[in-house]
């Protein structure tokens, strides 16, 4: 299967040729849902690896960083003025998050989007650990995805804040039984359903003090837009994927998930692939929703 690549999204063959090319210019940031990563060496070689919420929320407050805040955590994780900076997510979503965050924020320029995150660059092959021998370009192993035909990723142009692609509780409040307006949850569909508040890979159920969805929401599990290794499908297979999910007529669609992560991701596909400036975010997801009292959710 080809590998999506746009501006923002990278494969790990062009990561792997980058960094054999040039090491110095590209600053691979492995973001994380380990609490014990605090930007230490990672998987990918020459690697900085960061659990999520202390590169990307405000340190008290439950918030997105700053643009200042952000530029300033890039640049304590090796990130130079002219660094090509490429975010890998373990799981994938959290560096779509990144990516979303900083966008919000007016950063986003010279970040990228490793399609796929690790469990991609695992899958090819390329190394284990950050004091890995990176194979030859021109010899990739056999499990190598092959290189995209689209053009290789240029520099963005700087980029401005987007607040547009955030919507707080009460904008999906005022969205709920609206003509015009897609509530989209892109949770699993034991958490759609209600049989959970988190995704089945968590050992405890934890994240809402109630189970169910938004009213009126429709489903779409962020895994249908993705192949078994995380990485983005086709544009054709996407597009089947809204089409099914009945998503064509909406003016604005809402995504939300529990904590945004996965939400982003479905951000980052539909804005970045297929150029549907649509969605806006809900930042405080299934976690705020599922726990404000007064809420009303459906089963």
């Amino acid at each position: 299967m080809t590998s999506v690549s746009t501006t923002t999204i990278v494969d790990v063959a062009w990561l792997r040729d980058a960094i054999s090319a040039s090491p110095s210019d590209v600053a691979v940031i492995e973001v994380t849902g380990d609490e014990s990563h605090d930007g230490g060496a990672g998987v990918i070689p020459g690697s900085r690896s960061i659990h999520w919420k202390p590169l990307l929320w405000h340190d008290t407050r439950r918030e997105l960083a700053t643009a200042r805040t952000l530029a300033g955590r890039l640049r304590d994780l090796g990130v130079g003025a002219d660094t090509e900076v490429v975010l890998a997510g373990a799981p994938t979503q959290f560096a779509a998050y990144a990516i979303w965050v900083a966008t919000v924020a007016g950063v986003a320029d010279r970040l990228h989007y490793l399609d796929g995150g690790l469990a991609a660059w695992s899958a090819a092959g390329f190394g284990e650990t950050s004091r890995a021998v990176l194979p030859a370009a021109s010899t990739p192993p056999a499990s190598t995805p092959p290189v995209s035909t689209l053009p290789a990723p240029t520099r963005p142009t700087p980029s401005h804040p987007r607040p547009s692609v955030v919507i707080d509780r009460a904008g999906v409040e005022n969205a709920i039984g609206s003509a015009s307006t897609g509530i989209v949850d892109l949770r699993s569909p034991q958490e759609f359903s209600g049989q959970r508040v988190s995704p089945e890979t968590e050992i405890i159920d934890h994240g809402a003090q109630r189970h169910g969805r938004i009213p009126g929401a429709r489903a779409l599990h962020v895994a249908e837009l993705l192949d078994d290794d995380t990485r983005i499908l086709p544009v054709d297979q996407l597009r089947e994927r809204v089409r099914a999910a009945d998503l064509d007529s909406a003016t604005d669609l809402v995504f939300y998930c529990r904590l945004s992560h996965r939400a982003a991701l479905g951000w980052l596909i539909f804005d970045e692939v297929l150029g549907d400036s649509r969605v806006r975010v809900y930042d405080g997801s299934w976690t705020e929703w599922g726990s404000v009292v007064g809420a009303p959710i459906e089963l």
